[in-house]
């Protein structure tokens, strides 16, 4: 088995051998990709093998309702003692983290993950976890063998994959018979938020979802599934909303309004104007405690035919 030895931050070398679960891994080792943020025709996705930008979507998953988010994913995957589970895209290791928990010590959690940035924070967080390994790569190119897993997760995932139909593949070639695949993504198209000028942030909303390769794929993914051979036994929604008086550091919608707004939608060539009125017309609304902003993620729970 290969192992990937991560430098922490405060230092000390972590050997994901020491963090590992004994597996037949792998098809080959792979590369991290690279992903590149450029403007005009092209989809911006970001670098996640920028540290600045990594830690800072670290402090995100730590969003009240990223953690609620979460924890109803466990809730719906079921994890059962025993039980090898793979995280496509674990990020900073945060579900991950959550799984091993469930499953009360026992089995396996896997978590792979294309940028090493991120691998390094989940390998500080995971450090005292004895039932987790980590792992390079990304969703179209699975290091693993057939038949391996009894569940797969990929959480916020999909809208980042060029490929989604192959990822979907390599993510049933895993799975046992029966194993089941959970999948978690927002559809931009269901934002909503209180403004008096529905034309801008129609624009505003436009912009921000440029941000992704596909932010409207939930509505395809039912599909998708059947193509790649795993039938849906459970679909759920889940609302990311922010209402009243929100903190932008601590909640998911504000941070969204005030933060990403500012930092992505010029880069569109959204006139300084629009992201200007926008910014002052939230930061008001907000102080009246009239703030409201809202996008639903949806679950999708599948499984492999017997």
């Amino acid at each position: 088995m290969h192992h990937t030895l991560l430098r922490v931050r405060h230092g000390a070398a972590v050997s994901l051998a020491a963090l590992s679960c004994s597996s037949p891994l792998t098809r080959g080792g792979i590369d991290p990709p690279t992903r590149c943020e450029t403007k005009g025709d092209v989809k911006l996705v970001t670098n996640w093998s920028d540290p600045k930008k990594a830690m800072r979507m670290e402090a995100n998953y730590k969003n009240p309702e990223v953690v609620a988010s979460r924890a109803e994913m466990v809730a719906l995957l079921r994890p059962a003692p025993g039980e090898r589970i793979l995280d496509v895209g674990c990020g900073p290791g945060f579900l991950v983290q959550e799984v091993a928990v469930a499953l009360g010590g026992t089995g396996c959690v896997e978590g792979l993950d294309s940028s090493p940035v991120f691998l390094e924070l989940a390998g500080e967080r995971l450090s005292e976890v004895s039932n987790v390994a980590l792992h390079v790569g990304t969703a179209e190119a699975l290091p693993f063998a057939d038949d391996l897993f009894d569940a797969v997760v990929m959480s916020q995932v999909l809208l980042y994959v060029p490929d989604v139909p192959l990822a979907l593949r390599e993510a049933r070639r895993v799975l046992r018979p029966g194993g089941r695949l959970l999948i978690c993504d927002t559809d931009w198209d269901s934002l909503v938020a209180n403004t008096a000028d529905r034309e801008r942030f129609g624009r505003i909303r436009e912009c921000c979802c440029s941000t992704f390769l596909d932010a409207h794929l939930p509505p395809k993914l039912p599909g998708m599934l059947s193509v790649a051979g795993l039938r849906i036994v459970d679909s759920r929604t889940f609302p990311m909303l922010g209402a009243g008086r929100v903190d932008p550091t601590d909640s998911f919608v504000g941070n969204w309004a005030f933060r990403v707004v500012a930092d992505k939608a010029p880069g569109f060539g959204l006139p300084a104007s629009d992201v200007e009125a926008w910014l002052e017309e939230q930061r008001r609304l907000n102080e009246e405690g009239a703030f409201f902003a809202c996008v639903h993620r949806f679950f999708f729970l599948a499984v492999k035919p017997e």
